[in-house]
């Protein structure tokens, strides 16, 4: 029995499209047999997606569009909710609706993301990134909540596929496609602001520069924004900023981690009993900077359980170390898709600790965490490959 099973599981039939619709409809079953445990509502869903977008819809029936908020970042969300609300007759069909379209979005989203990687062995390694992905529930709960983490998920992934292409095959229409997403992604979620520069900085692979590093680059740019970012906040606190500079002075001048965790200027003096004067002010800029980085990279958080958070260490650490172990080796098996991976998780580290994370850390983040998770299955399916053949 055993060797007709790996004599179908070897076949030309069963590919890594196949297990992954068979995982599809797995999680489908297992929604629909927990479906009261996960018809869940976010606060954010009933405080703006719901009334916001029940608002949209009402505009468009009535066909007044120029009160429509055009520059809302959460506007495709809004209205997807509104829209679903609109014709389903009750709050349990929206949900169920909304979850199994949420659903639907993450396992093609994975598609994307596993269209974009060369490897002859996909079959293997996305059973390896399946069981990644969903050992930890955090990391596919927000399918439930009647968010827009799992829509913005999709999009990048698609913004990602076609800058790959583009760099691949070099062809106009794939930038045209990638510079789309990119801006629907500006309508998604406030993250979307990732995209574009993701898109630009992705394009750089394009060139071939003899002695040129990539992963060189990204980390010259990662030093140069820590170096000058806190300096450009001690600066900007002075000129009484409004709008978005407004906004990033706030989340650092009132020390937001997240959206709970505060380490605010004077915790620092009472921490390190430094005199406040203009030398302190921008050492605490600096850490506090730092301290964001640290709060996303290692995912444990204040508000966890101790389990939770001794799981997580090792989560971490196993994803990190498997990447880490093989790094040279997954750049040399598909150095794009390793670059614009690593490229991905820079900027979403930058952004977040330029502003706040959320408190749950696979929520917001779950659209770099995902390439990273394949390039850990990559590597494990190496290092077995290495180990026991």
């Amino acid at each position: 029995m055993l060797r007709s099973f790996k004599s179908f599981y070897s076949s030309k039939k069963i590919n890594y499209k196949t297990i992954l619709i068979f995982s599809f409809l797995t999680f489908i079953i297992f929604y629909f047999v927990n479906l009261q445990t996960y018809n869940v509502f976010s606060t954010d869903f009933n405080l703006r997606y719901k009334p916001n977008g029940l608002n949209l819809i009402d505009l468009i029936i009535n066909l007044k569009f120029n009160e429509i908020n055009i520059l809302n970042p959460y506007l495709i969300p809004e209205l997807v909710t509104g829209m679903l609300l609109y014709i389903t007759p009750n709050k349990e069909y929206f949900s169920i609706l909304s979850n199994l379209l949420n659903i639907f979005l993450l396992f093609l989203s994975f598609g994307f993301f596993f269209k974009s990687l060369i490897s002859n062995n996909k079959k293997n390694i996305i059973i390896i990134f399946l069981f990644i992905f969903f050992l930890y529930v955090a990391n596919w709960q927000w399918c439930f909540w009647k968010l827009a983490d799992i829509y913005f998920l999709f999009n990048f992934s698609l913004v990602f596929y076609f800058t790959i292409q583009i760099i691949k095959k070099k062809k106009l229409k794939y930038f045209i496609y990638a510079l789309i997403f990119s801006l629907i992604s500006l309508f998604t979620k406030p993250q979307g602001i990732i995209c574009l520069p993701f898109l630009f900085l992705g394009l750089v692979n394009l060139y071939n520069f003899k002695k040129f590093n990539y992963l060189e680059l990204l980390l010259i740019i990662f030093f140069l924004y820590f170096l000058l970012f806190p300096i450009f906040i001690y600066f900007l606190v002075a000129f009484n900023p409004q709008n978005f500079f407004k906004v990033l002075v706030n989340f650092m001048t009132k020390g937001y981690i997240s959206a709970t965790v505060f380490y605010s200027y004077d915790d620092f003096i009472n921490q390190f009993l430094f005199e406040k004067n203009k030398i302190s002010e921008i050492i605490y800029y600096y850490f506090l900077f730092l301290k964001k980085i640290i709060y996303q990279v290692t995912l444990i958080r204040e508000t966890y359980s101790s389990n939770h958070n001794i799981f997580l260490i090792f989560y971490c650490l196993f994803i990190y170390g498997c990447i880490i172990y093989n790094f040279n080796i997954l750049k040399k098996k598909d150095d794009i898709f390793f670059n614009l991976t690593i490229l991905a998780n820079l900027l979403s580290v930058l952004l977040h600790s330029s502003l706040n994370t959320a408190d749950e850390p696979n929520r917001h983040q779950l659209f770099n965490l995902v390439p990273l998770y394949i390039l850990a299955s990559v590597s494990l399916l190496n290092l077995k490959k290495n180990n026991f053949s």
